[in-house]
């Protein structure tokens, strides 16, 4: 009984011992696994990326729905600006000197908000502006274009078309909602 129970736990033991993987094995799946990363990575990086004019354009829309959305909180007029040298898009509160004549001009803009940008961003040096027009005046010579958006959720009538190699994108404000309005060109 001795012997058969010495048997069974040598067949056990070696049985245990074959089951598991080689260092040979495992190399040649994490290389497989390697190679399989290698080839999906570039197309991945491309999807996960935008390309400049879909930034910008998005920027700039963000920037419209930001500047909206803190006249609106605030209660003062807020702007949107876009400086033609540094291509930044900047959204600057507004104060009591720029409210529209029905704010209380002995209301302050909160802490919070007071110095603080709260939106910033830079176009792509690729993308270039075709067109700027602010209130139906062209403002292509201009270092910087400001929009305004009023505390009642309109804001100035603007249009802006950004073009890059990959397209052309016009960026619109209804004025009378303040929303933008992206169309594509190709």
């Amino acid at each position: 009984m001795n012997a058969w129970r010495q048997h069974r736990r040598a067949v056990l033991l070696r049985q245990t011992s074959d089951t598991g993987f080689t260092l040979i094995e495992i190399m040649v799946v994490i290389g497989i696994l390697a190679m399989v990363l290698a080839m999906g990575l570039p197309s991945f990086v491309r999807t996960v990326r935008k390309d400049p004019l879909r930034q910008a354009a998005s920027d700039i829309w963000e920037g419209c729905i930001e500047a909206r959305a803190q006249a609106i909180l605030t209660g003062y007029t807020a702007q949107l600006v876009i400086e033609a040298s540094t291509g930044q898009i900047l959204v600057v509160p507004g104060t009591a000197a720029s409210s529209t004549e029905g704010a209380d001009p002995a209301r302050s803009v909160p802490q919070e908000l007071a110095g603080k940008r709260p939106f910033q961003a830079t176009m792509d040096m690729d993308v270039a502006i075709r067109l700027v027009d602010v209130n139906l005046k062209d403002q292509m010579g201009a270092d910087q274009v400001r929009v305004r958006f009023y505390p009642n959720g309109t804001s100035d009538d603007f249009t802006i078309i950004l073009e890059s190699a990959a397209g052309m994108r016009e960026i619109s404000l209804d004025c009378i909602t303040g929303l933008p309005d992206l169309t594509v060109h190709q």
